[in-house]
């Protein structure tokens, strides 16, 4: 059970208590990728779910950029690459006890961050209609990319929950977090950036954003990070933090 405090992303959760007595173990990585799940995906299809049932839009964000980006099929693949980021911060972040307590305390501003974007969804619901640019074949679910869009993405996921764009959000956090923790430098940031760029091309492709999705998630992304997760870092090295998941 959470309780609220004033920036309650700053002080240590007792969610991972469970999760710290695994700390030597690899199902650290697995209470964390469930974590994950629960707390963020589970909601997100729920309130997704319910924005498409009402079919309500409060926003138009469309811009000229919108209609000169083109539908491009295979970006479906870069635009799943978001499951990468997930784990990757999970895995990397078993290290040492210091390490796992900055993790948790990133995992702690990331839920918040995407549980206030949550609320955005549902009180400035904006409809997606640029699906409306795929081919109508692609939407009605035939050939190859049809399988993949009509008949998979387009059925589970609303046309909804449009902005800020998670995908572009939280996986600029995760970046940031990963270079925090100099696991990506020279050449190997360098492929990271390239790869965090296409992501954020791809919800523009696929037709799954506007413009206005992507440039409000990366504004969100920046501010989260500087705001929320460096702060709440930092006081993982705490007394408050080191007593509430000591070595003892």
């Amino acid at each position: 059970m959470v309780t609220y405090r004033p920036s309650m992303f700053k002080h240590p959760w007792r969610l991972w208590r469970p999760h710290w007595r695994q700390r030597d173990n690899p199902r650290l990585f697995w209470y964390t990728i469930i974590t994950l799940i629960l707390a963020m995906a589970l909601p997100y299809s729920v309130i997704n779910q319910i924005m498409g049932y009402f079919d309500r839009s409060v926003l138009d964000p469309i811009t000229p950029i919108d209609n000169m980006v083109p539908f491009i099929g295979w970006s479906f693949v870069v635009y799943l690459s978001l499951y990468l980021y997930y784990p990757a911060a999970a895995w990397f972040g078993r290290d040492n006890e210091n390490r796992i307590r900055e993790m948790f305390a990133f995992y702690q501003s990331l839920f918040v961050m995407t549980w206030f974007v949550y609320l955005i969804f549902i009180l400035f619901p904006t409809e997606i209609y640029i699906r409306e640019q795929i081919p109508e074949s692609v939407r009605s679910g035939e050939g190859f990319w049809g399988f993949w869009y009509g008949d998979l993405m387009h059925k589970t996921d609303m046309p909804y929950n449009a902005w800020p764009s998670l995908h572009v959000t939280q996986s600029l956090m995760i970046v940031m977090l990963l270079r925090y923790w100099n696991i990506v430098y020279g050449w190997r940031e360098s492929l990271t950036w390239i790869a965090w760029i296409g992501l954020c091309i791809s919800v523009m492709t696929t037709k799954q954003h506007f413009f206005f999705d992507m440039l409000s998630g990366i504004i969100t992304g920046i501010i989260c990070w500087y705001w929320m997760c460096i702060p709440a870092m930092k006081a993982s090295s705490s007394d408050e933090w080191i007593s509430e998941f000591s070595s003892r």
